[in-house]
């Protein structure tokens, strides 16, 4: 039995160390082996040729190519046309020069012949001065007084017609249809034809201020005034009351009585008409301040 406390042999010590020897040399050799295996596989790699795929038939290149995107416009590739004719833009016509103003002795008919152009009706003008009758009447007119013989259209032809009825007289309102012509008239004339004419012949209606005593009147000043007596003229019933003197028929109301001429005138036409003309004078007054 074995010692545990005595030395080995020295033939186990000697064959003991030839074991791990030989041991050592194969691991040595195993870690060359692998080192000199991994060297080669890494050359083999760097040097490995690029390996050249066959040329893809048409076929096959008709395939691979993507379909276009319809949304892309294939005429990008087509060339630009090039303008070869010049656009020539057409000038502006040039406005026609205004014709001068005739003289006063030949104005009449260059103003109808103006209204007529502009589609307007002159049938009702019986002035034969028509600028110097006009500028007479309006001048009158802002006075208060009315210048029968100086108006551009003539009056009612039927005759004035009244009520009596318990002791009493009042103005037929049948009376007021007489006017109801001429008032049509006045409110179709066009208002921008009508201010347009009148600031065209201003120099003649200077002249014809100047020939009754009002060299320095301003024409529109005039006007606005004339226009501002009959805008003033107060509205009432259809029923008005009048008081007979034997000469002609007055108004009972002593209010109404006190009012000018071409207010009183005004009245005589009725309710409805004065409405009529009263936007209507509204309108050139409007368009004679702008």
């Amino acid at each position: 039995m074995r010692d545990f406390g005595q030395d080995p042999s020295p033939a186990a010590t000697t064959s003991t160390h030839k074991g791990k020897l030989i041991i050592s040399v194969i691991v040595l050799l195993a870690i060359a082996i692998a080192v000199v295996f991994y060297l080669a596989k890494q050359q083999e790699s760097a040097q490995k040729p690029e390996i050249k795929q066959p040329a893809p038939t048409a076929q096959e290149s008709k395939e691979a190519q993507p379909e276009p995107d319809p949304k892309e416009s294939t005429e990008l590739d087509e060339p630009i046309p090039e303008i070869s004719e010049t656009v020539e833009l057409e000038p502006e016509p040039e406005a026609e020069p205004e014709q001068p103003l005739p003289e006063m002795a030949e104005s009449t008919s260059a103003v109808l012949d103006e209204l007529k152009a502009a589609e307007q009706n002159v049938e009702p003008i019986t002035g034969q001065q028509l600028i110097r009758d006009t500028v007479v009447f309006v001048d009158n007119l802002r006075q208060g007084l009315v210048i029968r013989e100086k108006a551009l259209i003539a009056g009612p032809t039927a005759a004035f017609r009244v009520l009596e009825q318990n002791g009493k007289i009042y103005i037929d309102p049948r009376s007021y249809d007489r006017y109801n012509p001429m008032v049509d008239w006045f409110v179709s004339l066009d208002t921008e034809v009508l201010v347009s004419l009148f600031e065209r012949y201003q120099p003649l209606v200077k002249q014809a201020l100047g020939e009754i005593g009002y060299p320095d009147q301003d024409p529109n000043e005039m006007l606005l005034e004339a226009i501002n007596v009959l805008l003033e003229t107060p509205s009432v019933g259809t029923v008005i009351e009048l008081n007979d003197d034997s000469v002609m028929y007055r108004y009972a109301d002593p209010t109404l009585e006190a009012l000018p001429a071409a207010q009183k005138q005004m009245l005589r036409t009725g309710p409805d008409n004065i409405r009529r003309i009263k936007l209507k004078l509204e309108a050139i007054q409007e368009a004679l301040t702008q």
